[in-house]
């Protein structure tokens, strides 16, 4: 295991040595190949040239004489070409290069460096002063000259100069990119420590230009702030459990001693009582089997056509002499013949725990309206009170488990705080959705949202 830093200086070394090699091998395999092609073009014209020139000296004089021969071989000489002449009977009369060492009289072949040139044959003159041939030889290498050897070396040591440099502006550059690139992720990497380590608080904002990387930072700082949140419910899930068993337990465990004891008769009150914080711890026990339902993803819904106009109606009706009692006003605004596909227990449920929780945060003399439309091709209903209202802080968090705004508020109404938990899992599961707007100390509007259409 390496360092980034490290790893990001030897990726600027092996690329920028890799661009000049690879520059390099094909710059070289250029001139070998399409500058030669071009150059034995170029060559080829020189040839016919110089093959030319010895036809219009024959013309001229009708012979070639020892000056003509001479200009010849200048001209050839001035193309950096071997010139081998031949004669209309085929005898060597004029070379650029003197013969190897023969015995009688040297032929073509022996004016030849086959090893270092390439000859080609081109003919001179006319049928009317005669025809002879003209042997005209090149390197068979275009850096076979010293020159242009030299030039060769000299391209490459600039290569080579280029490799140093890019390499140097490569290390440079690996310390400007590391402080633009590894700056973020180490502010990152020590934020995720403070996660690991659960100091939520310790988490920064990150500066970098980098989208990906303020991406990531984002995403790191909203699981913090998530996990700071789990932290505190989970806290908080202790002492409220505790604080919803220890009170029905001790009540029931006091009247028990004192049945016990002699001190009460076991009267129908009593007894009452006693049925009633057992009913409570039952409840109690039953919404978090509920709730530990829902959170395993695996609801199972008896799917039929229900009437969701008459759903509503029949919830609302349930709940009137509840509102009469407390002194509370509940009007309902139902579009008829809506239906949906879903099932009506747990639906029932989602409307029972929205209702009641309107009914327990509006105060005496408030008002709760429900209403149901029908729009394209949804059913919305809205439950919308005058109550005590939500901070507008705690509203990103109302539907999570255990989690309640007013904690005291809460107990006073019997709340545990995964009523609303439920009811999302619920509408959810039915591929609808669960929405919450509220104003503190003004009331709170439940709006969710079903497939559905008219009957």
């Amino acid at each position: 295991m390496i360092r980034i830093g490290r790893q990001l200086g030897r990726y600027f070394a092996l690329v920028s040595m890799t661009s000049v090699l690879l520059i390099t091998v094909l710059s070289n395999i250029g001139m070998n190949i399409f500058f030669t092609m071009y150059l034995r073009d170029s060559q080829k014209s020189e040839d016919i040239a110089i093959a030319d020139y010895a036809t219009e000296l024959l013309h001229e004089d009708g012979l070639l004489d020892e000056t003509d021969l001479m200009s010849i071989e200048h001209y050839a000489f001035t193309m950096s070409a071997e010139v081998i002449m031949e004669d209309s009977e085929g005898n060597v009369i004029m070379s650029t290069r003197e013969p190897s060492d023969v015995t009688g009289e040297p032929g073509r072949s022996d004016y030849m460096d086959l090893e270092k040139f390439e000859y080609k044959e081109y003919s001179y003159g006319s049928p009317e002063t005669g025809k002879g041939s003209i042997v005209i030889g090149r390197p068979r290498s275009i850096f076979s000259a010293s020159p242009d050897r030299q030039f060769l070396i000299t391209i490459n040591l600039i290569y080579l100069a280029a490799a140093g440099i890019s390499l140097a502006i490569g290390f440079f550059l690996r310390s400007r990119v590391s402080g633009m690139f590894l700056d973020p992720i180490y502010s990152i990497q020590k934020n995720a420590r403070y996660i690991e380590e659960g100091n939520f608080r310790g988490v920064m904002d990150v500066e970098t230009k980098t989208i990906e990387l303020d991406e990531l930072s984002r995403s790191i700082n909203n699981m913090a702030l998530r996990l700071e949140q789990q932290e505190r419910l989970r806290k908080r899930l202790t002492s409220d459990i505790a604080h919803e068993l220890r009170t029905p337990l001790s009540t029931v465990n006091s009247h028990l001693e004192a049945f016990i004891d002699g001190v009460w008769e076991p009267t129908p009150e009593r007894l009452t009582l006693l049925q009633d914080e057992i009913r409570r711890l039952t409840n109690l026990i039953k919404d978090l089997g509920d709730l530990s339902y829902m959170e395993s993803g695996e609801i199972s819904l008896a799917m039929k056509e229900i009437s969701l106009s008459g759903l509503i109606a029949n919830v609302v009706e349930n709940f009137e002499p509840l509102f009469v009692s407390d002194g509370k006003n509940i009007t309902t605004d139902i579009e008829e013949g809506i239906i949906t596909k879903g099932d009506s227990d747990r639906l029932n449920q989602v409307f029972i725990n929205i209702i009641a929780n309107s009914l327990k945060y509006t105060n005496t003399g408030g008002h709760v309206a429900v209403a149901l439309k029908i729009e394209g091709e949804s059913a919305v209903v809205t439950v919308s009170d005058n109550g005590i209202g939500i901070c507008s802080d705690d509203i990103p968090f109302v539907f999570e488990r255990f989690y309640r705004s007013d904690r005291s508020r809460s107990r006073e109404t019997g709340g545990k705080g995964i009523g609303l938990t439920i009811s999302k899992a619920l509408v959810e599961a039915h591929k609808g959705i669960i929405g919450i707007e509220s104003t503190d100390g003004k009331g709170t509007t439940v709006k969710i949202s079903l497939p559905a259409w008219k009957g």
